[in-house]
């Protein structure tokens, strides 16, 4: 049973959307603290633009965002990244750099503390021996790294992730949403992931909201995570199972839903062991 613990945001009947379209329609979602809280849907479902809404990108047509803390956290945040934009020619360290923009300015000479903080980050993430490399020269695995410390080099209380395993191959994305996971735990972040994948962030994440047709489904994972609650998200018999210590998602028989709702078990396990 994963410990009750106070939101540190929550989005209070926010509807938002672009141009004409409405995207999220009057949805309330509670954001706990120190904890992964994954956002679950298809591409046009409405995930980024929530965040987008979060990160100040886009107004919300109502509604509001309510930080229950007093103040807005400080955010890391590591968009969508398309190879098509990896234009700039920077390399791996300069572009963790530019994760201090924010806290110190864009001119600003780097301290030896700000050196310290870099060179931390990127050892997190293991990009240590890519500093000299050009970003647009490194694998989609590489630089979604390289942008997770940027990310976590000014030090966030909330690490937000747009579709951090997009054109990830499955071990890579296992061993970094893994690695995210454990981080949030060692750090005492609150980690916010978009993801289309829920294989991925089914035995990691803390709170799980599906996302649908402008609207949403949250609560903990151990709800979320069910069968009663994955049929009626997809609309067919869907199965949550345990192999091999992980629960899997799985599709049922269509021409018969299942007899009785079967509550996932949230797997507990070590965070040593669900480090890479």
């Amino acid at each position: 049973m994963v410990e009750e613990r106070r939101p540190l945001l929550r989005f209070d009947g926010l509807s938002a959307g672009y141009g004409r379209r409405l995207v999220l329609n009057r949805i309330s979602l509670s954001v706990p603290e120190r904890s992964v809280t994954a956002l679950v849907g298809a591409n046009g479902s409405g995930k980024t633009t929530l965040l987008r809404v979060l990160l100040g990108l886009i107004k919300p047509r109502a509604g509001r965002i309510e930080y229950t803390l007093g103040e807005r956290p400080r955010i890391g945040y590591v968009p969508q990244i398309d190879s098509s934009e990896v234009r700039f020619p920077v390399n791996a360290r300069e572009v963790v750099i530019m994760g201090l923009t924010p806290s110190r300015g864009l001119l600003r000479r780097i301290s030896p503390v700000d050196r310290r903080s870099v060179d931390e980050a990127m050892h997190i993430f293991r990009v240590d021996d890519l500093a000299d490399r050009p970003f647009r020269a490194m694998s989609g695995g590489q630089r979604q790294r390289v942008m997770l410390a940027r990310a976590l080099v000014s030090r966030p209380e909330l690490l937000v992730l747009d579709e951090p395993v997009r054109g990830l191959d499955l071990a890579s994305a296992s061993r970094l949403v893994a690695r995210i996971d454990s981080l949030a735990q060692e750090r005492g972040m609150t980690i916010l992931v978009a993801t289309h994948s829920l294989d991925l962030v089914a035995n990691q994440a803390d709170h799980v909201a599906l996302f649908s047709e402008g609207r949403i489904e949250a609560g903990p994972a151990e709800h979320i995570l069910s069968d009663e609650v994955m049929t009626r998200y997809h609309g067919m018999p869907v199965y949550v199972r345990e192999v091999e210590g992980q629960l899997v998602v799985v599709p049922g028989h269509v021409d018969g839903a299942p007899r009785h709702a079967h509550r996932a078990r949230r797997i507990a396990r070590p965070a040593e062991e669900r480090a890479p």
